[in-house]
């Protein structure tokens, strides 16, 4: 019986699949909270939180392309996925050490920058090596392919659908102190994944007739004598026409999944953002996490990717199912789809308002169908049209998509719409100075709550340039316990450690919204701004007394000379990347399809 028509999947599939899960729960759970992480515990700005996000998720798919050279040259997939295992175990530690000091930066930033660094190279090693191994487990042309890497990416998606539930469950509790744990357990299941791994490889990874796979490439130049159609594959012969044909059709797929990759890779940054500030996330009285969020994408990966599988088949016994770029239009016009929805849901929103959830659940839907017909398809695409001996390296090619779609999405990201002081209205008779104001408000927010504390600090920084006094994070802590609860709106109350107030009394300061705040301090100004619904107005009162009252507005940044001040027109940019991306590859499908030179 041949081969190419043999039922079920080879054992090393499952294996694959386990140890690709494995290593996606350290991975998306580190992701889960990594923003949260910067923001909310580092107290960055979102601007410099999405350009490190970026930076880190681009450089994670560069690396791939040194891993796969030097498994193809020297090591073999095996000695490559096992090492890059190791780094990322130990970069995952690193953030748990980094999260651990969170409140000294000159000891966090450094460990953290030393963790993404390891993770980096670690994941180089190990990401082009084990995509590439499933396609080996399968005769040349068997028609099993498609399916295996639809398995895979259950696999995949298996792992991010609990990590975030997990590791954001442990980590984003709403205490800074907790990041920590989210990062230990990540870097369990990193391990774990790598045992497996080790342990599996022998008895599993092997070809149909049992030869074993990924393994250094001195282990086949021995073999070479007595050699077989499979053996040659490991010399250096020149390519053919057709050969660099396929490969030019791999270059030109990886260049349109690019723009899919941008928008698609909101999720982990300016969505989590947005989740976190701009969505109601009250479920019958629980109050979901905003990294729960990214485990929804999964959910509907596991929940659909086999109604995906079964739709392709059903289309190719009839002779109707598209190519592969054909597919890649669809996704990307989906991907578009599920922008439509999230702009339309924010449309006139205020700075006060917050959508319901189910809005970002059905973008999160559409995305995931834009997905399944972009990822796994491109996986399954290069994997038939490489030639056998740069198979490792092709793969690493098309994770090239990535490099430039997450450096993208991170920039992108941290252009939505924050809030920034637009007015600060002093209460002349206060007892307290301009700069003892600025100083106390400056750290007054539960900063693992709000967004507001950034841009009071980044004020209160920008009032302190010329003077000698430094504003010092780690000299403001918050202290056991806060009165008034009822009447304050963020929960905050802060002891200043050094230059304490007179009387070494506990400062009590309350940052509340209009609303909150008793009527006989009301101002001026929070009358004016009170039917405003594009600004926030909160009033400061420190030890009972009406001190400040502060006036947000969102932040105003271009892009393309094009301004950016509503999350309305941050989402259109998506709109438009993901909807030009498509018809574009609708206008050049054929000539792409003729490359391929009959691989669909």
């Amino acid at each position: 019986m041949s081969q190419t028509v043999k039922k079920g999947h080879p054992g090393g599939l499952y294996l694959l699949f386990t140890v690709e899960m494995w290593e996606r729960f350290s991975y998306y759970g580190m992701r889960a909270i990594f923003i949260l992480y910067l923001t909310k515990a580092l107290l960055m700005d979102t601007e410099a939180a999405g350009s490190i996000y970026g930076i880190y998720t681009s450089l994670v798919y560069a690396t791939p392309l040194l891993g796969g050279f030097i498994a193809d040259r020297y090591w073999g997939n095996r000695r490559s996925i096992l090492v890059g295992g190791i780094l990322m175990a130990i970069a995952q530690f690193l953030m748990f050490f980094s999260a651990s000091a969170y409140g000294d930066p000159a000891s966090s930033v450094p460990i953290m920058y030393l963790s993404l660094g390891f993770l980096i190279l670690g994941n180089g090693f190990f990401k082009p090596n084990i995509s590439s191994m499933v396609g080996t487990l399968y005769p040349k042309g068997d028609a099993r392919i498609d399916s295996a890497y639809t398995i895979f990416y259950m696999g995949i998606n298996a792992g991010a659908l609990v990590a975030p539930l997990v590791c954001g469950g442990l980590g984003d509790t709403g205490s800074a102190a907790d990041f920590k744990y989210g990062f230990l357990c990540a870097g369990i299941g990193m391990v774990v994944g790598t045992i497996v791994m080790l342990l599996g490889q022998n008895k599993y990874i092997v070809t149909p007739e049992g030869e074993p796979i990924g393994m250094k490439p001195s282990y086949y130049k021995k073999k070479k004598e007595g050699s077989s159609e499979d053996n040659n594959e490991h010399e250096n012969k020149p390519l053919t026409k057709i050969e660099k044909d396929r490969i030019w059709a791999i270059f030109i797929i990886t260049a349109f999944v690019i723009a899919f990759w941008a928008a698609f890779e909101q999720a982990g940054a300016s969505l989590t953002i947005f989740a976190d500030q701009n969505t109601d996330r009250n479920l019958w009285g629980f109050t979901v996490p905003a990294s729960f969020f990214q485990s929804i994408n999964p959910i509907f990966i596991v929940l659909f990717a086999p109604l995906f599988s079964v739709m392709w088949t059903s289309l190719g016994t009839r002779g109707k199912e598209p190519s592969s770029p054909m597919k890649m239009v669809w996704g990307l016009a989906i991907l578009a789809l599920g922008y439509v929805l999230i702009a339309f849901s924010v449309k006139g929103m205020g700075m006060e308002s917050k959508i319901s959830m189910f809005f970002l659940i059905g973008m999160y839907f559409l995305h995931t169908c834009g997905e399944l017909a972009i990822s796994p398809v491109g996986l399954s695409v290069v994997n038939k049209l490489s030639p056998r001996r740069f198979a490792s390296m092709m793969m690493a090619v098309f994770f090239l998509s990535s490099v430039v779609g997450n450096f993208t999405a991170g920039l992108f990201s941290g252009i939505i719409p924050q809030p920034e002081i637009g007015e600060i209205i002093i209460n002349k008779n206060s007892s307290f100075k301009e700069d003892q104001i600025k100083t106390y408000t400056a750290n007054l927010i539960n900063k693992s709550d709000n967004p507001l504390e950034a841009c009071l600090m980044s004020d209160y920084e920008k009032s302190q340039e010329g003077k000698k006094v430094k504003f010092v994070k780690k000299d403001f802590a918050k202290a056991d316990k806060i009165t008034s609860k009822e009447a304050l709106l963020l929960k905050g109350l802060i002891v200043l450690k050094k230059d304490k107030p007179v009387n070494n009394d506990t400062l009590n300061i309350q940052f509340t919204n209009q609303a909150n705040f008793p009527k006989d301090i009301k101002t001026d100004i929070a009358k004016k701004y009170e039917n405003n619904k594009d600004v926030m107005v909160r009033h400061v009162a420190i030890n009972g007394e009406h001190v400040a009252s502060y006036v947000f507005q969102n932040s105003k940044k271009s892009l393309f000379g094009i301004e950016i001040n509503t999350l309305y027109s941050f989402f259109i940019i998506f709109i438009i990347m993901a909807g030009a991306t498509s018809v574009l590859l609708l206008l050049l499908h054929k000539k792409v399809e003729k490359l391929m030179h009959g691989i669909s």
